[in-house]
C-alpha cells in the first residue's frame, strides 16, 4: 500500500471553480440593471414559489423561489442584439428583455435518513441567475433565456430548508450532508408559444388553445420539451399563459388592460430528457446519482385572477416518475403575484 504522505494533493480545481462560479454569480446578479435602459415600456415584476408542502410531502422537487423582472424595450436597446437574428426572435413584434434570480431544492422521500438510499433522488440545491429576451405579438411568442450559477453547498438550499422547517416545526432533514458538489452551472432554454385558437368575447367569456414547444442546454438540463394549454374564463389574459421555474419563468405582461378577469386553465405535455444533474450526479466528480428515465408526462391546471397592474396564479402540477425505483410522482403547488405597468 503507498504512503498517504507520498501521495500529491489534488489539483484544487473545483476550489478554484467554486470561488470563480460565485464571484460570477454576484457578477450577474448586478447585471440585469444594465437591461432596461431608461426609455422603455411596459414592465412587470414577478414573485414565484413552487413548494411541495400543498401535496402534505416533503420529497423529491423540494422548493423552488424566484424573483423576475421584465421590460419592453427597443430593438437598439438589446443588450446583445445580434441574439435578435435566431429564428422566433427576428420577427417583427415587442421585445422585452427580463432578468431573473432563484433557488431550487430536490431531496429524496425520506429526508430523516443520515445516510440517504443510494437508490433514491439525491440532495440537490442551486442558486443562479438568468437573463431573457422575448419577442411577442398577437399570436406568436418566442424566448431565449440564459442561466448561470452554482450548485452545491453554496446555493444555501440546506441552510434554506432547516430555516423554514424550524418555522413551521417539522423535523429536520438530516442528509444533506450528501449532497451533489459544487459545481458552476450554465444552461440555456429556448421556448415557443402559439395563440392557435380563440372563442367567445376576449372582454367577456372565452378562451383559447396554446401550444407550448422549447428546449434547454446545458450541464444543469439538456431536454426537449412540449405543453398544450387549455384557458377558459372571464376576460382572458391577453397573453401566453403560464410558466415555472423550470422553463422561462416570468413572461411580459397581457397586451389588454382589463379591469379585472379570472380564467382556469389546464395543460398537458411531456419531456424528453437527455440529462438532469438532479439525477444524474455532478457532470465530472463522482457522487451519488439515480438511474433517470428518458421521458417524462407533465400535468398542470391553475387559476390565474387579475386586477389593473397585478396578476395573481395559482398552480397544481404533476410530474410523472422521473428515475427508477421512484415510488411516487412528483407534485406541487405554485403560486406567483405579478405587478406590471
Amino acid at each position: 500500500m503507498p504512503n498517504a504522505s507520498a501521495i500529491p494533493p489534488p489539483v484544487p480545481v473545483f476550489r478554484t471553480a467554486r470561488r470563480w462560479s460565485l464571484l460570477f454569480l454576484a457578477g450577474c446578479g448586478l447585471l440585469p440593471v444594465s437591461l432596461f435602459p431608461a426609455t422603455t415600456g411596459p414592465w412587470s415584476l414577478t414573485v414565484r414559489a413552487e413548494n411541495d408542502l400543498p401535496a402534505n410531502v416533503d420529497r423529491y422537487y423540494s422548493n423552488g423561489v424566484s424573483l423576475a423582472f421584465t421590460r419592453c424595450v427597443h430593438d437598439d436597446d438589446a443588450i446583445w442584439p445580434r441574439l435578435l437574428r435566431l429564428p422566433g426572435l427576428n420577427r417583427p413584434g415587442q421585445l422585452a428583455q427580463g432578468g431573473e434570480i432563484g433557488q431550487i431544492m430536490v431531496t429524496p422521500a425520506d429526508t430523516q435518513l443520515t445516510n440517504p438510499d443510494p437508490t433514491d433522488r439525491p440532495y440537490a440545491g442551486l442558486l443562479y441567475v438568468a437573463v431573457s429576451w422575448q419577442r411577442l405579438d398577437e399570436h406568436h411568442y418566442t424566448a431565449l433565456k440564459f442561466i448561470t450559477g452554482v450548485v452545491g453547498p453554496e446555493s444555501l438550499a440546506e441552510q434554506t430548508q432547516k430555516a423554514v422547517h424550524r418555522m413551521i416545526d417539522v423535523p429536520q432533514p438530516r442528509g444533506w450532508d450528501h449532497q451533489l458538489r459544487t459545481e458552476p452551472i450554465l444552461n440555456v432554454v429556448y421556448e415557443q408559444r402559439w395563440r392557435a385558437q380563440n372563442w367567445g368575447r376576449p372582454e367577456s367569456w372565452g378562451g383559447d388553445l396554446l401550444f407550448v414547444g422549447g428546449a434547454m442546454l446545458g450541464n444543469v438540463l439538456t431536454q426537449a420539451h412540449g405543453q398544450i394549454q387549455f384557458r377558459h374564463g372571464w376576460r382572458v389574459a391577453q397573453d401566453f399563459g403560464a410558466s415555472l421555474i423550470r422553463g422561462i419563468g416570468a413572461l411580459p405582461p397581457a397586451r389588454d388592460h382589463a379591469r379585472w378577469g379570472i380564467h382556469g386553465y389546464a395543460g398537458l405535455g411531456g419531456l424528453a430528457i437527455a440529462r438532469n444533474i438532479t439525477l444524474d450526479g455532478n457532470s465530472i466528480r463522482s457522487g451519488p446519482r439515480v438511474n433517470r428515465r428518458p421521458y417524462v408526462s407533465a400535468v398542470e391546471t391553475g387559476l390565474v385572477v387579475r386586477g389593473r397592474g397585478w396578476q395573481a396564479t395559482a398552480s397544481w402540477v404533476v410530474w410523472g416518475r422521473e428515475f427508477t425505483g421512484q415510488s411516487r410522482r412528483s407534485e406541487f403547488g405554485a403560486l406567483a403575484f405579478t405587478v406590471f405597468r
